[in-house]
């Protein structure tokens, strides 16, 4: 193995940036980031940003303190109780960590976990005193400072994506009908944590197998499903079509239909970390699809009457996602965030951690999808809410991007496959305590200092 660490410490002084996180969705139809974020719906007004109150210093990094009139209205007007029920998730996460952790840079400011669990702490008092939106407005404002993301190019700008638990159709055991394979992770494949080689590399990972005395890149996806060199994964479920699986993979866990009536889960356990391309968008770069008008019933249905060309557009997407399988837990609580515990639709964000400490309370403020509960798109709104950053995502790179959870659902699927606006993004914490000053006529010795 040593000549393995000198192979891999190698690869983190090159550069190498492959990080192996769970894949929040990457909005299939779309490319990784917009040149521009879309823009809002006729008759939408979208959330304001004021230019130039927004725009970042260039020293202060991916966040800054705005100035208190640039901020929107805190006022979250959607339900309550999901919200507090995250804030005890949050609770359950925050407690469990070292309160003299690594430190994150807000601004001029660092945070550790005592921070981000104080304002925790502080949300649950109000929210357990179930405050209108215009007194969570003026609370918030009163005790907690708003640091903004400073966005892809400084000006605030964030784009919104969006990501959902998936209800699919499977069986736990080979048939006719359920022939494709998903894979518990394999034994030979080796994560390695690359901050613990080098600080600046905190939060990357590489993931690749052994080979000889190296470590290569693992197995593509072309490899594992179509080329038959998938020899240390246990299949673990099995799926009617592969659609089914990519759209698995992408969101990173989901719930299985099986065929007597259970549903059961399939949780992220790992990836190969190589490259993530959206299958939709696969189609429309060989052809297959026209970009106008491109859905996933209409992908679905290219695929089964063109199965000649399902090895070509799938394998475009490298990536590989494994899982394991649970019998047990509620079918009714969302997957497992990057923290360790469920996520909560409407309320849960995946950010970049290493710009953003998992725990952090935010506001995010932008345009999205109107969907009824049958999954029927409406149009569009603007929208303000209170989430927290729990989760990471494979696409989810750099103070501009941000995938929103929506929960499981026909509501959340329709919801996920159509949010991809502009947007700012606030991590709230509790203003700084003013330093206690020495009592008058109280000497500044040595002693009393």
């Amino acid at each position: 193995m040593r000549n393995v660490t000198l192979v891999i410490f190698g690869l983190a002084l090159a550069g190498c940036s492959t990080v192996a996180v769970k894949p929040a969705a990457e909005c299939p139809a779309c490319p990784a980031c917009p040149p521009c974020p879309v823009a809002a719906a006729p008759g939408v007004t979208p959330p304001a940003v004021s230019t130039a109150a927004a725009v970042a210093p260039a020293e202060a990094g991916p966040m800054f303190l705005p100035a208190p009139e640039a901020l929107p209205a805190f006022a979250d007007g959607d339900d309550l109780k999901p919200l507090l029920k995250a804030a005890l998730l949050n609770r359950k996460y925050l407690s469990g960590l070292n309160t003299g952790g690594a430190a994150y840079t807000f601004g001029s400011r660092r945070i550790t976990s005592k921070e981000l669990a104080e304002a925790n702490e502080e949300l649950i008092k109000i929210l357990e005193a179930s405050p209108s939106p215009q007194d969570l407005d003026r609370q918030l404002k009163e005790k907690f400072e708003a640091y903004q993301m400073a966005g892809r190019d400084s000006t605030g700008t964030v784009v919104f994506s969006s990501y959902y638990e998936p209800t699919l159709e499977a069986s736990l055991k080979k048939t006719k009908k359920y022939r494709y394979p998903i894979y518990a992770k394999p034994k030979d494949l080796v994560t390695i944590n690359l901050g613990d080689f080098n600080e600046k590399f905190k939060g990357e990972k590489l993931t690749g197998r052994i080979k000889g005395d190296q470590l290569v890149p693992y197995l593509t996806r072309d490899e594992i499903d179509f080329a038959g060199k998938m020899k240390k994964g246990k299949p673990i479920a099995w799926f009617a079509n592969r659609a089914d699986i990519m759209d698995l993979h992408t969101e990173g866990s989901g719930r299985l239909a099986l065929p007597d009536g259970r549903i059961v889960k399939a949780k992220f356990a790992a990836t190969n970390s190589l490259k993530f391309k959206g299958w939709l968008t696969a189609m429309i770069e060989t052809g297959s699809l026209p970009r106008e008008g491109i859905s996933h019933e209409k992908g679905m249905q290219y695929l089964e009457e063109h199965p000649e060309k399902v090895r070509d557009i799938l394998s475009r997407n490298r990536r590989y996602v494994f899982f394991s399988i649970d019998k047990d837990s509620d079918p009714d609580e969302g997957p497992d965030g990057t923290y360790g515990l469920p996520l909560t639709g409407w309320r849960s964000i995946a950010i970049d951690n290493t710009l953003v400490p998992m725990g952090t309370l935010a506001f995010m403020s932008t345009t999205m999808p109107d969907v009824d509960g049958d999954g029927n798109l409406l149009g569009r709104k603007a929208d303000g809410r209170l989430v927290f950053c729990q989760d990471t995502g494979g696409a989810i790179k750099g103070p501009g991007r941000v995938d929103f959870f929506a929960g499981a659902g026909k509501k959340a699927r329709t919801f996920a496959f159509k949010l991809w606006d502009p947007g700012a993004l606030y991590l709230l914490v509790l203003k700084e305590k003013p330093a206690e000053q020495p009592a008058p006529g109280t000497a500044k010795t040595e002693k009393n200092l």
